[in-house]
């Protein structure tokens, strides 16, 4: 799979995630006691939606490769605000101290990724780029129901419910999602991305705040000048 590519996959599974979860805390607390349907938790998720305007954690990700047999254990913050703005920032433990590793950015028209190691940028037009229509979940678009068939889980509670989504129309991108909730407030404790050749990629979340007033210039990127950019192209629109 060429790199561009890689990266345009990585980013639209984050979107996927990060597009339904932003609602997800902030369902009321008088919800109603009794236990409810896979469809009425993606329901609620979608319905306030649009009552967030941004989200920040802290996050922990575990990507396992099968046919490898290897997974690959990261972490760092993410930033998201409407509409379609989006910062991932990954660190990594170096002689005792943190250092940044990865930066993936979106001011809503272009999408970033910068690698601190190897001094490396790689550049998408969202405008131009073939993400999923469910992506447009972060720019306050789409329909939950519409888009993916829910149940859940066997490990489901009604403490943790864990739903699993199915994409109605087959992506390459991926195969289904599964997300943990909390049972009382339906914040999103863990989601679980499964792409069609059965590698997963884990992200829980920590340490949430909604509706922050993030400022627009924390999602704006301009590469550093000894950077190398994988792939030239004009100006995004």
């Amino acid at each position: 799979m060429k790199k561009s590519k890689l990266y345009m996959s990585s980013i639209a599974l984050l979107c996927v995630m990060c597009g339904v979860l932003l609602p997800s805390a902030l369902v009321a607390q008088d919800a109603e006691k009794k236990e409810l349907s896979p469809e009425a938790v993606a329901q609620k998720m979608q319905s306030f939606y649009d009552t967030t305007a941004d989200f920040q954690a802290s996050f922990k990700q575990v990507y396992t490769d099968l046919a490898a047999g290897e997974s690959k254990k990261s972490y760092g913050k993410v930033y998201i605000k409407k509409p379609g703005k989006m910062r991932w920032d990954y660190y990594k433990e170096s002689k005792g101290k943190q250092k940044p590793e990865k930066a993936m950015v979106s001011d809503g028209k272009v999408f970033w990724v910068y690698e601190y190691e190897f001094k490396q940028v790689f550049k998408e037009c969202l405008a131009s780029s073939k993400l999923p229509t469910s992506v447009t979940f972060l720019m306050g678009e789409g329909n939950l129901l519409e888009s993916f068939d829910v149940s859940f889980e066997k490990s489901s509670s009604e403490a943790k419910p864990v739903i699993k989504l199915v994409p109605k129309k087959p992506t390459s991108q991926y195969k289904e999602l599964h997300f943990v909730v909390d049972g009382k407030t339906f914040q999103v404790l863990k989601t679980t991305i499964f792409d069609p050749y059965g590698n997963t990629n884990e992200i829980v979340f920590s340490k949430v705040k909604f509706d922050q007033n993030l400022p627009d210039k924390g999602f704006s990127f301009k590469p550093p000048k000894d950077a190398r950019l994988l792939n030239p192209q004009k100006e995004c629109p």
